[in-house]
């Protein structure tokens, strides 16, 4: 049997060094994944990521009082006004309280309800130390078929929407109509 016969049937010397070896490339690894993971849970847990959950609320809850404040149910118009008056805060809130009288009159003539979707929507500024954002939206604005009509109505409206944090829940603050080529009126 020659040298290398001899070596190769006893691999013994190069499991020695190569187990141990072995076993702590396997345990550096083990800790540079463990590390890699905790990385990236803590990446999600940054300035951007609050930031990014500020402008979130501040969409969502645009997007949900931009429709309640264009829809309108003539057969509970008191009670959607009311509501309207729950999702404004400063200005728009004194402004709506001041207009009652005539948007109870407005809609006490209106016989089809109204309904708003927003189509589009932007926050343009957000200061959450603030607790100010500003957002564009564009809304329409469909009314149901009203008698022998065999369509209703549709309008599309664009705002600029000051929006104000009011403890932990944002509000309309202002509400500005928008030419259609994006200036105010």
């Amino acid at each position: 049997m020659t040298m290398v016969a001899a070596v190769l049937r006893k691999p013994t010397w190069m499991i020695r060094w190569i187990k141990p070896g072995g076993y702590a490339l396997t345990a550096v690894a083990a800790v540079l994944l463990l590390l890699s993971f905790w990385s990236l849970f803590q990446s999600g847990r940054g300035a951007d990521h609050d930031l990014a959950t500020a402008r979130d609320d501040v969409t969502r809850t645009a997007v949900r009082d931009l429709a309640l404040i264009n829809s309108i149910d003539p057969k509970v118009a008191e009670l959607d006004m009311t509501h309207w008056l729950d999702v404004a805060t400063g200005p728009f809130a004194d402004a709506l309280k001041r207009d009652m009288p005539n948007a109870r009159a407005k809609f006490a003539g209106q016989k089809a309800p109204s309904h708003g979707r927003v189509t589009a929507l932007a926050v343009t500024a957000l200061d959450r130390s603030a607790g100010e954002a500003t957002v564009l939206a564009s809304v329409r604005i469909f009314t149901d078929p009203v008698g022998d009509a065999a369509q209703g109505t549709e309008q599309r409206k664009r705002y600029e929407v000051g929006m104000q944090r009011v403890g932990d829940v944002w509000k309309i603050s202002s509400l500005r109509p928008l030419a259609p080529g994006g200036s105010g009126p």
